[in-house]
């Protein structure tokens, strides 16, 4: 009798045995399956900063080359309203002094320059709205890098 308790008890402790490590192999098994997902996710995260990362470095030397390219247009704007401040300078006196076929000659070459600075005046214009939006657009950037950064 006390051999068929033993094999009973026996028994019974396998398959308990057997059913609490199936248990614990799910849980293992669930708890992996989750771990697995969290580095998925960090590394579609990591993958995500990368990429924004290299847009606003991207972002930055656009928008440094158009700031060194807006420098290069005003010195050549200031180098050219330095020339024409020494024309005009002396302009009264050479009018005064002029003949009629100069003075036509004069007054077409004068239109002439007035809108070529126009022209330019306006490319100018159009350049600086350019690079304010460039830097707008590198603003945002920033901006969202900031706020995608963990703990933020």
């Amino acid at each position: 009798m006390a051999i068929g308790a033993s094999g009973a008890w026996w028994t019974a402790s396998q398959h308990y045995g057997l059913e609490i490590e199936t248990l614990n192999h799910a849980a293992t098994k669930k708890d992996l399956g989750t771990a697995t997902k969290a580095v998925e996710d960090m590394a579609s995260f990591q993958k995500g900063f990368n990429d924004a990362l290299t847009i606003f470095q991207a972002t930055q030397q656009r928008n440094a080359q158009a700031q060194q390219d807006l420098g290069r247009v005003l010195l050549d704007l200031r180098s050219t309203s330095a020339g024409l401040r020494n024309d005009f300078a002396d302009l009264p006196a050479r009018i005064a002094s002029a003949a009629q076929p100069a003075l036509a000659e004069y007054a077409t070459t004068c239109t002439a320059v007035f809108e070529t600075m126009a022209d330019r005046g306006g490319r100018l214009v159009e350049s600086g709205a350019g690079i304010a939006a460039k830097a707008d657009g590198h603003a945002a950037d920033a901006q969202m890098i900031r706020q995608s950064w963990p703990g933020q």
